[in-house]
């Protein structure tokens, strides 16, 4: 739920526009939304390039101020201050491309190179050592230190797969590292330029990338295969045994290789509730989207609607059925995709050493140099402890625009520092001194960057409305049922319901069992079903049943045309299940219980609209109609 609230949020990518403009297009409570901030956010949420007209225009605004309010309302309460809170959004926000980042080499050729590299697919297996975006140099140089050992050991004949087990700080470690076949834009792009550019049976050079160090072994290469569009029934090993999966996911299968219908089985049987409602359909899936056992059947399959007979894989058991194969699109069709994936993936950014170099041009980096060689070299001859610190460490190691960095800080970063050489000491202080450089920058880019300003305050905001909209809207509806049945009580005639019954689905793997059924149960007028059907039925029968009540349309199934009256017991051909209709329902309206799911979503609108009409009440807004006029009339010209 949260990640479908922060979709408003987008990607940082925004259109130009005049920041320097502080004219606000409405205001709450006195506080302004200046139409650069409303222009930005509208500019973004526009599915097409539309012209911007003053009817559009307003109709975003009474929608911008909506959403404003309900932020306003999570102030008030606190929310977005506190120490969870601020957890979760700095998470957040570290992921954002940071704009300094970009790199200025050309886009079109990073999009040929990922074009071209989506010609292949590689098998890959890896050792990750992780380190945290936070870490010190210290633990980022032992970090090194000890992918740079794992990698001699594998160079010097050691088995990958054991040392990924024993080591690797990933999920694959369990898989010996494996991770199967990948294809370009699937990895984060160090990783994927080390795949690449590794030969087949190769031992990457040291990765770095955001979780840390990787050493990558590349076990195959092949052309890619393409992506195929599938739909599947599925049935899961969970709950469930060996013996009656093979003979369900079997059962299925004749069922539809004898004419059955395959929405109706996928329906009835599957249990992927993703899909169960769409005839089991997936999206176009290639290498690394599916398990790989799944897609070598699916690949196996020639001709579109052709249906592979049942695979057993570690998930369950599956029925494919092959929709459509897709062909390897032209670079002018993927041509927005991959320019999509490469300002998302992060791959146009700029390398640490040129970000630095960049950065200190920029803000006016100084610093004493021999002052700085001297140090480290007294501290690699006599050890940290020993250095006179009181002289240096209110001296600044450097200064970044009006920043002066001390020497302190830089000695607190090396912990001991005894009997450690020259080059290990001035690793530890490029890492140190890109580390200072970066957060200086962090702390200007809303200030340099508006557009990145605007972006971190969505993720606050898109949070904060998270939150609230929990408290106030959907909490409610489902902790208050008394307010759930009076809302449904008052709003009948919006859930109408054709006529239909109440069924009693009986299941067995057991045919015979079934027709135990049939022929021995008498609908008993003062006992429920279930209970007669336990008192009427030998124990061990009645234990070895699955029964379950739905309510079912006519046109559900074939057979209830003919046998559509209460008190009815029958079977489905080529299905292991006995229906016994219980209870014939009028057209009319639907009960609670019938469409709860519904009147909840129902219900959830209305609190919030409610909630709203409250909002607006209490609270002064004030929408300067000429500058949204101005706005349109601008874009005319």
């Amino acid at each position: 739920m949260r990640f479908l609230v922060l979709l408003i949020l987008g990607l940082y990518s925004a259109p130009v526009l005049a920041f320097q403009d502080n004219v606000s297009v409405a205001k709450i409570n006195g506080e302004p939304i200046s139409k650069a901030e409303f222009l930005y956010a509208f500019q973004k949420n526009q599915t097409n390039k539309t012209p911007i007209v003053y009817d559009s225009l307003e109709k975003y605004l009474d929608q911008y101020i909506d959403f404003k309010l309900k932020v306003l309302a999570a102030k008030k309460l606190g929310i977005g201050s506190t120490p969870a809170f601020l957890e979760e959004y700095n998470g957040y926000i570290s992921q954002i491309q940071k704009p300094y980042l970009q790199n200025p080499v050309s886009e079109e050729s990073l999009i040929l190179e990922v074009y071209d590299r989506l010609k292949y697919e590689v098998n890959a297996s890896h050792i990750l050592i992780r380190i945290d975006n936070e870490s010190n140099p210290m633990d980022t140089l032992a970090a090194y230190d000890k992918t740079d050992s794992l990698r001699n050991e594998v160079l010097n004949g050691a088995d990958f797969a054991l040392l990924a087990r024993n080591n690797s700080q990933d999920g694959s470690a369990k898989n010996g590292g494996s991770l199967g076949w990948f294809t370009a834009m699937s990895m984060v792009y160090p990783f994927e330029n080390g795949a690449y550019e590794t030969p087949v049976g190769g031992i990457s050079k040291i990765i770095r990338s955001q979780f840390g160090y990787h050493i990558i072994k590349v076990n195959d290469k092949r052309e890619t295969k393409g992506r195929v569009k599938t739909s599947h029934i599925f049935l899961t090993k969970n709950g469930r045994s060996r013996e009656s999966g093979n003979q369900l996911i079997k059962t299925i299968y004749d069922s539809i290789q004898n004419g059955g219908d395959w929405k109706e089985l996928c329906k009835q049987y599957t249990d992927d509730s993703q899909t169960q409602l769409n005839g089991g359909s997936l999206p176009f899936s290639g290498s690394g989207q599916l398990p790989e056992e799944f897609l070598n059947v699916a690949y196996g399959l020639k001709n579109s609607g052709e249906i592979a007979p049942p695979l057993e894989t570690s998930y369950g058991w599956h029925i494919i059925r092959l929709d459509a194969v897709e062909k390897r699109p032209s670079l002018e069709d993927l041509r927005p995709k991959i320019s999509e994936n490469i300002r998302r993936s992060g791959r146009n950014q700029l390398s640490p050493e040129v970000l630095v170099n960049k950065l200190k041009h920029e803000n006016g980096f100084k610093q004493d140099l021999p002052l700085l060689q001297n140090t480290i070299a007294q501290i690699a001859a006599v050890g940290l402890p020993n250095l006179n610190l009181p002289k240096l460490s209110d001296q600044s190691i450097f200064r970044i625009g009006e920043k002066e960095i001390p020497y302190s800080k830089f000695f607190n970063s090396l912990g001991n520092a005894n009997q450690i050489t020259p080059a290990s000491l001035w690793n530890r202080y490029k890492l140190f001194e890109r580390e200072q450089i970066i957060l200086h920058e962090d702390g200007l880019a809303p200030q340099k960057y508006p557009e990145y300003a605007f972006l971190l305050n969505e993720y606050r905001e898109g949070l904060m409305l998270f939150e609230i909209m929990e408290k106030e809207v959907w909490n409610k509806a489902i902790e208050d049922s008394i307010g759930l049945k009076s809302f449904f009580n008052s709003n009948k005639e919006n859930y109408t319901a054709p006529e239909r019954a109440s069924v009693w689905v009986i299941e067995s793997v057991n045919s015979e069992n079934l027709d135990k059924v049939l022929s021995t149960f008498k609908w008993a007028k003062n006992s429920s079903f279930e209970s007669g059907l336990k008192a009427q039925l030998e124990p061990q029968v009645f234990s070895a049943l699955k029964i379950a009540k739905r309510t079912y349309q006519r046109k559900d199934l074939p057979n209830f045309a003919k046998n559509w009256k209460e008190h009815t017991l029958f079977s489905q051909p080529s299905e292991k299940r006995v229906y016994a209709i219980e209870e014939i329902i009028p057209k009319g309206l639907y009960r609670l219980e019938e469409v709860k799911g519904q009147v909840m979503a129902d219900y959830q609108n209305w609190l919030e609209l409610e909630w709203l009409k409250a909002l607006r009440k209490t609270n002064k807004i004030e929408i300067d109609t000429n500058v949204l006029k101005q706005i349109a009339s601008d874009e005319k010209r």
